[in-house]
């Protein structure tokens, strides 16, 4: 979560505990905006394959699968070289796309009193940490090592350095940097909320006008501009957490 904490002062802090999703339906009461590292939907295409299969009816897609598993984003952030996003309809990705499929219709009801754009356009953002990393020219290779951890944790205290040295002039780091460090979650959190910021301030890749449809029914991955267009939030409070822990 990034807070403010006096004037042009901000500070980075982590949640406690276990964030399950009443915690995380009140800690987004005190949220402007919301990154999360998960689909905010499911590839049209899909969801019309199967509807027809479900009512008995032909199957309607072609042998080609490419537009049952991934979506339009997807293909996005593919052609802009940042990263190879997983299928939220073919892959273990599908159940944390439920889980905050969930969330979306709790903080609609209970928070926001309406659905979020999945575009991106209202108080929650879609991300995608890795590929945020690249956009922004961090090194971040092998930061989710899980048979080296020495190094996965060598990896993410450069990854935190790089971030501190653009950031550090507004945003404090001192509560998190050493969580970042240890745990990849955490870091990824970190990189959400900063996405989430940045695609407020107008500076993350949008939908094209031909893409907007599909972005606002299968979701949106905001791939952020360089690292050094990240200004000081103009918003009050931004939280982000990977996607089965919270964005």
């Amino acid at each position: 979560m990034v807070e403010p904490v006096g004037h042009r002062r901000w500070r980075a802090a982590e949640l406690n505990g276990t964030l399950h999703d009443d915690r995380l339906v009140l800690a987004a009461q005190r949220a402007d905006v919301i990154g999360v590292d998960s689909p905010l939907g499911w590839p049209a295409a899909f969801l019309s394959a199967v509807t027809a299969h479900h009512a008995l009816q032909p199957w309607p897609a072609p042998t080609e699968r490419a537009t049952l598993t991934h979506r339009e984003t997807d293909r996005a952030v593919r052609a802009l070289g940042v990263g190879t996003p997983l299928s939220v309809s073919a892959d273990k990705l599908g159940s944390v796309a439920m889980r905050c499929a969930l969330l979306q219709r709790r903080w609609a009801d209970e928070v926001w009193t309406r659905p979020a754009p999945r575009d991106g356009s209202g108080p929650l953002v879609e991300t995608y940490p890795a590929a945020a990393l690249k956009a922004w020219h961090v090194e971040n290779k092998g930061y989710k090592n899980r048979r080296d951890k020495d190094e996965a944790q060598r990896v993410r205290g450069k990854v935190v350095a790089a971030i501190e040295d653009v950031v550090g002039d507004w945003l404090d780091l001192q509560f998190v940097r050493a969580r970042c460090i240890t745990s990849d979650h955490v870091l990824d959190a970190l990189v959400c909320a900063l996405v989430a910021i940045t695609a407020k301030a107008g500076a993350t890749q949008v939908p094209s006008e031909n893409q907007q449809q599909a972005a606002l029914i299968e979701g949106w991955i905001h791939v952020p501009s360089p690292l050094a267009a990240i200004a000081q939030p103009a918003i009050g409070t931004a939280d982000g957490r990977p996607g089965s822990e919270r964005p």
